[in-house]
């Protein structure tokens, strides 16, 4: 039995140890065969992209690019070609931030030598978008001269010009996408992470912004905690965008007929900054809280009481057997009177016999 027990024991060992290496082997090639159809979908796309590019549909081609670069950012050349096409589609930015494409990509003609130190002159002046645009020519005319400065003054145009867009213009889906490229030639510094932290608290307000107003007041209220007076491309700041979704709130709770909630988020509307214009609202939305005026309900006392329920009529006839002078009885007038009354006398008659 003891045998028995030990072979069957055995054999489960050899069976899972089979089970696990046929697990293994068949994942592995499993996931060998996904990364190979990873791979050659990327490599479509990224032909498909170049083929954008020279029938000057940058916008589409700027889109696969950003797949790929964030399926796989060292995939071929992919982040250089998509710096390139963020420069033409960057270049006609509307005071909308949207990016228009530009017809055509112009090659720059001057020498490698004269572009480069035109970079440098750029990034002394913090010209930011020229020195891409120069550096970028500087790559296509000679990928690798000076590969070294080249790439440390990408990062440092693109990290300036990210937190320019964000900080200055109120860009921040451009100025974020800049954070991204920087992000591929170095880390960032603490303060474009800030910036960038900033950013994206502002664009998850605006995710949220009417439709869901307590949300929107979520992220707005981080954002204004730390950055008061960041504005966006329109002008409006964190902080207003914070008020504003307040606002929006204490209404659809009015809206809705829920009062008493409706006054607390009035009073955090007004809390947050003061509003004479909204008083009267304010006042309106707490009487609904309060309610009608209850009609009060007296419950008297007992002398109160026989007030109450005692309606003497109009004429009062009073009961003769409840005068006010009570009859005497027997023993009472006996007690009462000094002279007592008199009884009947017995006078005897005399006969005298004859």
């Amino acid at each position: 039995m003891v045998v028995s027990l030990a072979v069957l024991a055995a054999l489960l060992l050899v069976s899972g140890v089979g089970a696990g290496a046929g697990w293994w082997a068949g994942s592995a090639a499993y996931n060998a065969t996904a990364t190979m159809e990873t791979g050659m979908y990327l490599l479509d796309q990224y032909n498909l992209a170049l083929a954008e590019v020279d029938a000057g549909n940058f916008n589409l081609a700027r889109q696969r690019l950003e797949f790929i670069f964030g399926q796989n950012p060292n995939f071929l050349d992919v982040r250089q070609k998509l710096l390139e096409v963020l420069v033409i589609t960057g270049a006609g930015e509307e005071e909308s931030g949207r990016p228009q494409a530009t017809a055509t990509a112009t090659l720059d003609p001057r020498p490698r030598e004269q572009l480069f130190e035109a970079a440098r002159s750029l990034i002394q002046a913090r010209d930011w978008t020229p020195a891409i645009e120069t550096l970028l020519a500087l790559r296509q005319a000679d990928p690798g001269y000076e590969t070294a400065q080249v790439d440390g003054w990408l990062y440092a145009a693109l990290r300036n010009r990210g937190a320019q867009h964000i900080s200055e213009r109120g860009l921040f889906e451009q100025g974020l996408y800049d954070f991204a490229l920087a992000g591929t030639f170095g880390p960032l510094d603490s303060r474009a992470e800030m910036y960038r932290q900033w950013a994206r608290l502002y664009l998850y307000g605006n995710a949220f912004w009417l439709a869901y107003p307590l949300d929107a007041a979520y992220y707005y209220g981080q954002l204004a905690s730390m950055a008061p007076d960041l504005r966006d491309a329109n002008g409006v700041s964190a902080f207003g965008r914070y008020w504003q979704s307040l606002r929006h709130h204490a209404e659809q709770l009015a809206a809705q007929g829920e009062w008493c909630e409706a006054q607390q988020a009035y009073e955090n509307v007004q809390n947050a900054r003061h509003d004479s214009s909204l008083v009267p609202t304010q006042e309106f939305v707490m009487l609904e809280c309060l309610g009608p005026t209850p009609t009060p309900t007296l419950i008297p006392s007992a002398t109160e009481t026989l007030l109450v329920t005692f309606t003497p009529s109009a004429t009062f006839t009073p009961d003769p057997a409840a005068t006010d002078t009570p009859t005497p009885t027997a023993s009472e007038t006996s007690v009462a009177t000094n002279t007592p009354t008199p009884t009947a006398s017995f006078t005897p008659t005399f006969t005298p016999e004859p």
